[in-house]
């Protein structure tokens, strides 16, 4: 069979040769055109057949926006959202009211991941004229019932900083399924704030080994428990207490957190620590004018003693203080006078 093949080949060959001479012969088919084609020939003969090659284009990522110098980030500490409130809790109509004012004011709802993508220069989007980051200490339950519709209604983001031992242990708290339900939202950003939430400034009474392995276990247990419970990455860590020394910066760093807050009453800015960033504590006293003085980095004037009091009793005040000041101190002046 296969020499059978062969000579049908080889006959097929005669044939195309016997033609092309005959053409040559003839004056249709030129010497140099029949090598021509005897090259092209060859040529595809001895390439080996191959898959088509698959060539994906990809667009180049846009440059890093340039942030003017003076550019900053406000980002406020909030804690519980019930009623009645705590000193720390505010109310869920003057929470409200506070979102109404920073949507009003223009400024754009990021999350703290985001906020310091945009000041390392990692930032790929169009640059907000103003930014404001929600964040939320400890994992109240409130952060669910109240926060988290809210910010569904106004389309803002929040970051929740929560410690670990303490979620679904009691109503208050914070349950696991409904941390996982925010964070698939896209609205809701979860990182670290310890598992027992210790005060860094009392356990620095404990030696220094023991102080830094105590720290160190709460970086690091925190961090991962959240991972493999909510399947994310957590990149932020908030010290407990809002107390930040170099060793807790350098604790948080070796744990692999990207950036860490405080609190601490200004604006985050360019060049400010990613291992102490900046927060205004927002407290049950904290107003919606308050909140826009904040944010507006107008100074918050306090009303003038002098005109708000009515000058009898300004009298009658002056009279009251030198009056209790000389029955304070009167067994001391009679001791004096008497020698």
């Amino acid at each position: 069979m296969n020499g059978a093949k062969f000579f049908l080949v080889l006959g097929k060959a005669f044939a195309i040769v016997g033609i092309a001479i005959a053409f040559i012969a003839a004056g249709v088919l030129t010497h140099r055109e029949w090598q021509e084609w005897q090259t092209s020939e060859l040529w595809r003969l001895s390439e080996k057949p191959s898959s088509p090659m698959r060539v994906s284009l990809k667009a180049p990522l846009p440059a890093p926006p340039v942030l003017p110098s003076n550019y900053t980030v406000f980002a406020l500490c909030y804690h519980d959202f019930r009623e009645p409130n705590t000193k720390w809790s505010i109310p869920p109509k003057r929470l409200e009211a506070q979102l109404q004012m920073l949507r009003a004011m223009g400024f754009t709802f990021l999350t703290m991941s985001e906020a310091v993508a945009l000041l390392s220069g990692k930032w790929r989007g169009p640059v907000p004229k103003r930014a404001v980051v929600l964040t939320v200490d400890d994992g109240f339950r409130s952060a669910y019932t109240v926060l988290f519709p809210l910010l569904r209604r106004y389309k803002a983001k929040a970051t929740l900083f929560v410690y670990t031992s303490w979620l679904g242990k009691t109503s208050n708290a914070l349950t696991w399924e409904q941390l996982r339900e925010m964070t698939q939202s896209g609205l809701v950003e979860i990182a670290s704030h310890t598992v027992t939430h210790p005060y860094p400034f009392r356990l620095r009474k404990l030696p220094d080994a023991q102080y830094r392995q105590r720290m160190w276990k709460e970086f690091v247990q925190s961090k991962q428990e959240l991972e493999q419970r909510l399947g994310v990455r957590i990149a932020g860590l908030a010290y407990p207490g809002g107390y930040v020394d170099e060793t807790l910066k350098e604790l948080a760093k070796r744990a692999g957190y990207q950036w860490a807050v405080v609190v601490n009453p200004q604006p985050i800015r360019i060049t400010s620590d990613r291992y102490a960033l900046p927060r205004y504590g927002v407290s049950a006293q904290t107003s919606v004018a308050v909140l826009k003085a904040w944010v507006t980095k107008t100074p918050v004037r306090m009303a003038s003693h002098r005109k708000q009091v009515p000058r009898f009793a300004l009298r009658h005040h002056r009279r009251t203080v030198s009056r209790n000041f000389w029955r304070r101190h009167r067994f001391a002046f009679s001791e004096i006078l008497h020698r």
